[in-house]
C-alpha cells in the first residue's frame, strides 16, 4: 500500500528588511490586505485573492539585482493585470520602479521597494 502524502501550499514567505513594509506595498499593488502584523518578531502576512503571501525580515539582507546574479533574485511574482500601463502607473506610486534592463515588450519588468523582481503580465489575448 502506497501512502501519499497531502500536501498543500500555505503561502510563500518572502524574505526582506522590512516586513510590514512589505507587507503594505504587496497588499496595495494587489488589491489585497495585511491579515497579520507582527513587529516582534519581524514578520507580516498579505492575503489577495486566495493567495497567502509572508514576509520575514533578515538580519543582513542583500537586495537582489535583476537581471545580474551577483545578488540573486530568488524568486519572481508574475502578476496579471488587465492594463499594462495603468498597472505600472500604480505600482510607481506605490514605491516600486521599473528594472532598467527589460527582458520582452509584452510585460513589464518591476522591482519592489526592496529590490525583489515581479512582473506585470498583460492579459490574455481574447
Amino acid at each position: 500500500m502506497t501512502t501519499t502524502p497531502i500536501t498543500e501550499l500555505l503561502a510563500f514567505t518572502i524574505d526582506c528588511s522590512d516586513a510590514g513594509r512589505l507587507a503594505r506595498f504587496y497588499a496595495d499593488l494587489m488589491g489585497g490586505e495585511v491579515t497579520g502584523e507582527y513587529p516582534e518578531y519581524g514578520y507580516a502576512s498579505v492575503t489577495a485573492g486566495g493567495v497567502t503571501l509572508n514576509f520575514q525580515k533578515v538580519a543582513g539582507y542583500s537586495r537582489p539585482e535583476w537581471p545580474g546574479q551577483e545578488h540573486p533574485q530568488q524568486f519572481h511574482l508574475d502578476l496579471r493585470v488587465s492594463d499594462l500601463d495603468l498597472a505600472t502607473e500604480h505600482a510607481l506610486r506605490l514605491g516600486a520602479s521599473e528594472a532598467p534592463e527589460q527582458t520582452g515588450e509584452t510585460w513589464r519588468v518591476m522591482l519592489d521597494p526592496d529590490g525583489h523582481p515581479f512582473c506585470l503580465c498583460p492579459p490574455l489575448p481574447q
